[in-house]
């Protein structure tokens, strides 16, 4: 129920922000915006790319190609398939699907906790509540899928489930381009468990290889449906994605209004911070199991500078929807840390949840 609640609450906070903002909560077009538009376009006309003269003049440059096939696919197609089952409209098939994983990664979050009830859990179930950026969960973005489908992988992967694990990570893959962190992380997890050996490699290399064949199968789909390998990486670099040194980014977010953005950055940097001092406490060091060595030193310090290195085009507070595991290592910390961060999580949701529905924040 814990899980639930936390959900409830999370739905109230954003109801009290759309209200403020004059918008209804409760109806889906609230919850479409910029790319969620076009997730729904993927999951209607199917992907398509051609140059940019054809579709949209405004962007890129002569000989740019333009399109949706910019996006990746687990999410629209599952929206498609759950759309022509049940009958309902795209829109709220979207904001359904999304909300269903919403509070399925509360439900895993908890799970991994052990579903025990004391001030430490608690603490690390309401700062996942209080996210700043998962205004994105409720969304017709696939961001609750992502994270869901990445919950359940380590859940796995904790339970010695490798061979599943990586099938639900390499689906992860293909639904969000930076999911593509778990083969390394999944390859960090056997090799950073106390009982390792030689014969790990097998399932290190399962694991990873199926997350990387995710990645690589979406680049398989776009040629088989628009007839360029490349439209993806093609289609975003009318972005201005690239690689780009990522003390340069830092600097030119910071820069940037609406400022809270630059507020959610540093937030995010501080849950990476505190997660790698929680797996080094003293205090907690005979506690820390081998998914939190993975989450603190692998998973959670590539998604932070991943994004870095892709540029300040990209939205950044999107892609760090996936730290969300991380909340799992605030477990070893003080109580008071915890909360302080939730309490300053709070009016960060509020602010970045009001600028979502502005249509501020892409």
């Amino acid at each position: 129920m814990l899980p639930v609640g936390a959900y409830l609450a999370r739905h109230l906070v954003f109801a009290l922000a759309a209200t403020r903002a004059d918008f209804d909560w409760l109806d889906t077009a609230s919850r479409i915006r910029w790319d969620g538009g076009i997730y729904l376009d993927i999951a209607h006309n199917g992907y398509y790319a051609a140059p940019c003269s054809e579709i949209n003049p405004s962007v890129g440059t002569a000989g740019s190609l333009c399109g949706n096939a910019g996006w990746f696919p687990l999410f629209p197609y599952v929206l498609n398939g759950l759309s022509r089952i049940t009958g309902l409209g795209l829109d709220v098939t979207g904001v359904l699907l999304a909300e269903v994983c919403a509070l399925g990664v509360l439900v895993a979050v908890w799970r991994l906790l052990d579903a025990r009830v004391n001030a430490a859990n608690l603490g690390c179930l309401t700062v996942a509540a209080a996210l700043p950026s998962s205004v994105y969960f409720h969304a017709t973005f696939p961001m609750s899928l992502t994270v869901l489908l990445t919950m359940i992988t380590f859940t796995l992967l904790t339970r010695g489930h490798w061979a599943i694990a990586g099938l639900a990570g390499g689906a992860a893959a293909m639904a969000y381009p930076l999911a593509a962190v778990l083969a390394p992380a999944a390859a960090a997890f056997f090799f950073l468990a106390p009982n390792r050996t030689w014969r790990q490699i097998i399932p290190a290399a399962y694991v990873a290889g199926s997350v990387s064949v995710g990645t690589f199968a979406v680049f398989g789909l776009l040629f088989f449906t628009t007839g360029r390998f490349t439209a993806y990486l093609s289609i975003q670099g009318n972005y201005g994605h690239g690689v780009n040194n990522p003390v340069r980014t830092v600097l030119a977010l910071l820069d940037r209004s609406p400022h809270i953005v630059s507020a959610e950055l540093l937030f995010s940097a501080s849950m990476v911070g505190l997660a790698l001092i929680a797996v080094v406490r003293p205090a907690s060091r005979a506690q820390v199991t081998t998914l939190d060595r993975t989450l603190a030193m692998v998973y959670g310090p590539l998604l932070l500078i991943v994004p870095l290195v892709v540029g300040a085009n990209l939205s950044q507070y999107r892609s760090h929807t996936l730290m969300l595991p991380l909340v799992l290592l605030m477990r070893h910390l003080r109580t008071g840390v915890v909360m302080g961060l939730a309490v300053v999580s709070v009016p960060l949701v509020c602010a970045m949840a009001t600028l979502f529905l502005t249509g501020d924040l892409v």
